[in-house]
């Protein structure tokens, strides 16, 4: 698609573990000298490196559209039914709707109320590994705390968020090794989507699933296909991104004594910490957009129907944009970063996220204010390179009386 001759080509493919080990060197590359480039790797799409030409993208949505089922994920992941996720893979104004229908749920006000049940979460969390002197963070403490929050946010019962990670499990984790697996995750989480909107219908209570089941807009309900895309971007969307973002800033911290010192005896410090974790670790790199029409950019055209990442990863380490771009500064101050994406498409969910993240950061160096990287069961990094993040991240520290 599109004129093969004027492309300046790279050889990027992110779901390598090379590209893994070491994303930033690439992405240097990528913004002084090819700010727009095109990868032939899964399907072929381009790359927005650079900082300034994501932050117009984004706004810009009636260029670089989110209304194709599927096609934010590169490669593609097309849902086997066909139904989009509701508002993520909408554009205004029908986005505009689907995010005001659900706006007030999570504004932070309204999400801090559940930082008190949060803390005490994590707390109960830590009890269990505390006394053994390691734990990982992925598998003990960042899901599992997750999922005590996504319970609580949604007023789910704990065994239905259990179930709900197994799902989770099986999208995120199979949709290369296993997309059978994957498919049949995802049918099976539609399937207890239209159960649960089905008993709101009948049985309304104070939560956002009855408050989506019983709305009316413009006096007819939303459409079965409305409330599964909806429930499974409630359900699945942050769920990924926010253990990884734990996860990125309890490894950074366990490399960094300073860093955990200072945060540890500035308590204050947290939010622009939390901020700068997101900055310096995008927890992730990139999601797509598709052209809607020939754009030309950097003495190239972007054709219509193509697919193009935006390159949050590497936008949020662009030195046009950040003074000390490859430090970690705790107290940066402003820190305008992409990694909640920014215009009308920008995450709904980020007060939630934040929340997660202080609560996990705090209460982890509360407890346990010491801890190093294991030796013997070294980190694993994921290999979906759209997330960033851990599959193992296995911490030691002193036992404390």
């Amino acid at each position: 698609m599109g004129n093969e001759e004027g492309k300046t080509k790279v050889a990027f493919n992110h779901h390598t573990a090379e590209w893994v080990a070491d994303p930033y060197s690439v992405y240097e590359e990528l913004r002084d000298e090819k700010p727009l480039a095109y990868s032939e790797s899964h399907g072929g799409f381009w790359l927005l490196s650079r900082y300034e030409d994501v932050k117009r993208a984004l706004f810009d949505w009636q260029t670089f559209s989110s209304a194709f089922a599927g096609r934010i994920a590169i490669p593609h992941t097309t849902p086997s039914d066909n139904i989009p996720g509701i508002p993520i893979e909408t554009d205004p104004p029908k986005h505009t709707e689907y995010r005001n229908m659900v706006l007030k749920h999570f504004l932070r006000a309204e999400v801090n109320k559940l930082e008190p049940e949060m803390t005490r979460a994590a707390g109960e969390l830590i009890e269990k590994f505390s006394g053994r002197g390691s734990c990982d963070l992925v598998s003990e403490y960042a899901t599992p705390l997750l999922a005590r929050s996504l319970g609580l946010f949604l007023k789910f019962p704990l065994e239905d968020i259990e179930r709900i990670e197994a799902w989770a499990n099986a999208v995120f984790a199979n949709r290369a090794k296993d997309p059978e697996g994957a498919k049949r995750g995802q049918r099976e989480l539609a399937d207890y989507i239209r159960a649960q909107m089905a008993d709101r219908k009948e049985n309304p209570r104070d939560d956002l699933f009855s408050h989506l089941a019983t709305l009316e807009v413009n006096g007819q309900p939303l459409s079965e296909a409305e409330l599964v895309g909806y429930g499974r971007i409630i359900l699945l969307a942050g769920r990924e991104a926010v253990i990884d973002a734990i996860g990125n800033s309890l490894w950074y911290l366990a490399q960094n004594p300073a860093a955990r010192a200072r945060l540890v005896s500035e308590p204050g410090l947290m939010n622009d910490a939390v901020e700068e974790f997101l900055r310096y670790l995008s927890p992730i790199q990139l999601l797509g957009r598709v052209a809607t029409k020939d754009v030309e950019l950097h003495g190239q055209t972007i054709c219509k129907g193509e697919s193009v990442a935006m390159m949050y990863g590497s936008a949020n380490r662009d030195p046009r944009a950040f003074p000390r771009a490859d430090e970690c500064v705790l107290d940066r101050r402003p820190n305008a970063h992409l990694a909640f994406g920014i215009g009308p498409h920008a995450c709904i969910g980020s007060s939630l996220a934040r929340l997660d993240m202080r609560v996990a950061i705090r209460e982890f160096l509360g407890r346990i204010p010491e801890f190093r990287l294991s030796e013997a069961e070294p980190p694993v990094r994921k290999l979906n390179g759209d997330a960033r993040g851990f599959n193992r991240l296995v911490v030691e520290f002193e036992v404390r009386a």
